[in-house]
Order: C-alpha cells, then sequence, then structure tokens
C-alpha cells in the first residue's frame, strides 16, 4: 500500500490532502485522544481505510478500517451452510 504520508521531523505538520501530508514521525500522548479523519474512507487491495490526524500535533496514519469481502467466497460459504444446516425430519 502505498501512503500519500511524509513522516518528518525537519518539517513542519501540514495537512495537504488529498496529494500529501507532513506528519511528525511519531506519536504523542494528545494523539491517543485527538485524531480525526482526514480523508474519507478509501480502498486499496482488499482493504478499506482512512486517513487520521491528531488535532494537536499533526500525527497522520493510515488507519485501516476492515477487510473487502470476497463475494464469491461469501456465497460458496452461504450455499454450504445452508446445506449443512438443514434438517431432514423423518416422517412418522
Amino acid at each position: 500500500m502505498a501512503s500519500i504520508v511524509e513522516y518528518t521531523d525537519a518539517k513542519a505538520p501540514k495537512n495537504l490532502y488529498p496529494e500529501r501530508i507532513i506528519s511528525p514521525s511519531r506519536a504523542n500522548a494528545c494523539c491517543f485522544t485527538g485524531m480525526e479523519a482526514v480523508s474519507p474512507v478509501e480502498q486499496d487491495g482488499e482493504w478499506e481505510y482512512q486517513y487520521t490526524r491528531c488535532r494537536t500535533c499533526g500525527f497522520t496514519v493510515r488507519t485501516i478500517l476492515r477487510p473487502i469481502p470476497d463475494e464469491a467466497l461469501l456465497r460458496e460459504l452461504r450455499r454450504t451452510f445452508k446445506n449443512i444446516l438443514q434438517r431432514n425430519v423423518p416422517e412418522l
């Protein structure tokens, strides 16, 4: 996954989304409560992600939100479970 975040302590933090985000190289204590989304949910390969940035210091990370499900695999699993869970009740 390519990233638009440049981690450096030589430049001031700057949000130039969607082209580039300049971020400090390390998180600070403020990052644990001060993160906010700076991008919409995006997709890359099999993942959905979003860039989040600290409102106080500018530290930015790409946060992986969830995998994108393989629809063909899900259809096969649904069909398999449907067959497994069918009950064959004998007639009396």
